[in-house]
């Protein structure tokens, strides 16, 4: 089986990562899954965003500083927000705050062939980062308009090439978001680094789900393809809502049990 690894840590089988974007969540995961993110996604899933561009340091610092503080066996991983890395100067000045303030293990840019430069300075500080190739959300006003990257050589080959130019300039691992199974392989098979896929196929060495849709916990938002919902936690709760009501209507909470005398 092949052996991957993660900074210090080594896998011998596929690589698991779970969003948290509060402690709590964080302390469930911990242990349990492989790499824990704290990511730009919390401006739709918390913040009801349209997109992550209204994502801010602050809001990163905070939700990575509570989460981050929590995690004792999971790698930790933050993404860096929109605009903070559009040069090299404002990336390493921003990925020092991040790292200082929230004690990530690796940070995450969303990376295009005029990034690399970035790439390459921040890892030369002895930064530890990963690539985030093919879709990367931060470019989109609307996500309505993403479509999935691969389906021409061109694109495939461009994608193989940041992937190899990512690993030549240290980045620790390369996360594939919504590519074509076979660009999937390609790039995995053809670079040392871990591959972390969301929506680009079982041929990544790793996958990464939004917490809040692994449990199906908001019903507004329309699911995309590459989601599967493990737990239906809005029909979970809502049944629990309506009982605890019903016995704060009926007198019957709080009972003696849970009253001071």
């Amino acid at each position: 089986m092949k052996k991957i690894k993660i900074l210090n840590k080594n896998f011998y089988q596929p690589i698991s990562c779970l969003t948290a974007y509060s402690p709590s969540i964080a302390n469930i995961l911990d242990g349990k899954i492989d790499l824990i993110l704290v990511g730009d996604s919390l401006g739709s899933t918390l913040y009801g965003m349209k997109n992550t561009q209204g994502v801010t340091m602050d809001m990163m610092k905070n939700h990575g500083a509570v989460v981050n503080k929590v995690i004792k066996k999971s790698i930790k991983v933050l993404d860096m927000p929109y605009k903070t890395y559009e040069n090299k100067r404002d990336a390493f000045k921003n990925a020092k705050i991040l790292l200082d303030y929230c004690k990530p293990d690796l940070l995450k840019l969303e990376i295009n062939k005029k990034k690399l430069v970035v790439l390459d300075h921040l890892v030369s500080k002895k930064i530890n980062i990963i690539s985030h190739i093919g879709v990367t959300p931060q470019s989109y006003k609307n996500f309505n308009k993403i479509k999935i990257l691969g389906r021409s050589d061109i694109e495939k080959n461009n994608l193989l090439k940041l992937a190899k130019e990512s690993e030549r300039l240290g980045a620790k691992a390369v996360l594939l978001e919504c590519v074509t199974a076979d660009t999937a392989k390609l790039i995995t098979d053809n670079i040392s680094i871990p591959t972390i896929g969301i929506g680009a196929s079982k041929y990544c060495d790793g996958q990464v789900l939004v917490f809040d849709d692994l449990i199906n916990l908001s019903t507004h938002n329309k699911k995309t393809k590459f989601v599967k919902s493990y737990l239906n936690f809005n029909k979970i709760v809502s049944n629990a809502i309506k009982k605890y009501n019903r016995e704060v209507k009926l007198r019957k909470f709080p009972s003696l049990k849970f009253t001071f005398n």
